[in-house]
């Protein structure tokens, strides 16, 4: 069940006091590529640069975005200095807290005897601890990745294998398995808790990798770039499971659902996609631009190049940030055509995040402002069939394929597989 009347998002309180900061005496304007939530959520990593030229990222911590209090509530945790420009970024953290009605993350069995029988051959005498405490990755235009301890601001790692700037990291929930990509052409996979081990490289591509995500249960692994490029690998075997077609553009960034089955791409052509991990049907698509560029046009300067996406705690709602300066809500099991979803206007608006408890989303823009928005509209707990599927979806991990197979109705294979949801008309705002 989706209201879009409830779909709404507003300025939080505390979004005053971090633009006086973040756009004091202190720092020049600069574009903000990314920023990123703590898996607590109490912490926001922003990219910045003073006013002597040096890049670094801010920590603001806060217990409570969503007080109304404008002091005491927000401070700055930490300044980390960096050697160039920061491209990506991302929260790693080997133990998440989760309330009780989350679905909590947990590895399909092969998986962890995967990960178990690689570590089973490593020496036990690491130099780092990374089970323990928050850590904050940073990806940098001179193609180092940074990681610091965020409890004790110790810079514990520099990984020096890429060549170029490193425009996407991605965590895995439990794990601490780091994923990067670069213009350099290679996506690496790195193994925290054994030092920071480069263990993977993947290098069949010609031209940059704008992103890379995990799925929430680690069994996948999803890059996106230039000429359309929408892929999906198989973590367990590094073996390609689904390569999209569909865009007409290149796709600057992609989110998996919380249950892994569900893997929306954004792309420069307009329009987001909602893909099934697990039959690679394409199941909906959102546009951006009225009337839908013609694919001549939408493989050009189109004026609406969709550049961030996310999904809700829940999975009720994709939010966009696009070129035509808007935020967009758009709730994935909506059928109608003329009802819009939430669109809010943000001039320069270039990314979104949103935090992982479902309240709050960080909007980054081109002159270095972030902005805290509210989606606490969004935050509703899921019917009982709806939690169901996402329960199921969640912990049949590389299994998830068989769900076709099962000995029970059509109706639910197909409720499972989220064709409920798919629609023969596009979503329009």
């Amino acid at each position: 069940m989706t209201n879009q009347s409830l779909a709404t998002s507003n300025v939080l309180p505390l979004n005053d006091s971090l633009q006086n900061y973040l756009t004091s005496s202190t720092f020049l304007p600069n574009n903000v590529w990314k920023t990123s939530f703590s898996p607590c959520s109490h912490y926001l990593a922003i990219p910045k640069q003073d006013i002597y030229g040096i890049d670094c990222i801010i920590v603001i911590y806060c217990p409570n975005w969503h007080a109304t209090s404008k002091t005491d509530e927000l401070y700055v945790h930490e300044k980390f200095v960096c050697s160039s420009s920061v491209w990506s970024l991302a929260f790693g953290q080997r133990i998440i807290k989760t309330d009780s009605f989350d679905q909590n993350i947990s590895l399909p069995l092969t998986r962890r005897q995967l990960l178990g029988r690689h570590r089973s051959t490593l020496s036990v005498n690491n130099r780092f601890d990374f089970t323990k405490n928050l850590f904050l990755a940073a990806g940098l235009a001179d193609g180092k990745i940074n990681i610091w301890n965020v409890d004790n601001a110790e810079l514990i790692l520099v990984l020096t294998d890429h060549k170029s700037a490193v425009c996407g990291l991605a965590f895995t929930p439990c794990t601490m398995q780091l994923a990067s990509c670069s213009h350099d052409t290679k996506i690496k996979l790195w193994d925290l808790l054994d030092d920071g081990n480069m263990y993977k490289t993947l290098d069949e591509w010609t031209h940059v990798i704008n992103t890379v995500k995990w799925s929430p249960d680690e069994t996948l692994l999803c890059a996106v770039g230039p000429y359309e490029l929408v892929v999906l690998y198989d973590t367990a075997t590094w073996e390609e499971i689904w390569k999209f077609e569909g865009h007409l553009h290149s796709v600057a960034d992609c989110d998996f659902s919380s249950d892994s089955a569900l893997l929306a791409t954004a792309s420069f052509d307009t329009r987001i996609l909602l893909w099934s991990t697990i039959t690679g049907e394409l199941l909906k698509e959102f546009i951006h631009k009225i009337p839908i560029p013609l694919q001549i046009y939408a493989g050009g300067d189109n004026g609406a190049f969709v550049r961030s996406v996310v999904f809700t705690k829940y999975n009720q709602i994709i939010i966009s940030t696009c070129d035509d300066n808007h935020v967009r809500l758009f709730p994935i099991e909506s059928a109608r055509l003329t009802e819009p979803s939430f669109k809010q206007s943000q001039n320069n608006v270039l990314c979104v995040t949103s935090a992982p408890d479902g309240k709050t989303m960080g909007i980054g823009t081109r002159n270095g402002e972030v902005h805290l928005w509210s989606i606490l509209s969004t935050y509703k707990l899921p019917s009982l069939k709806s939690f169901c599927r996402i329960t199921i979806n969640s912990h049949a991990g590389i299994k998830r394929k068989e769900i076709v197979n099962l000995s029970i109705s059509q109706c639910l294979i197909n409720y499972l597989l989220y064709k409920d949801i798919k629609s023969k008309q596009m979503y329009i705002v």
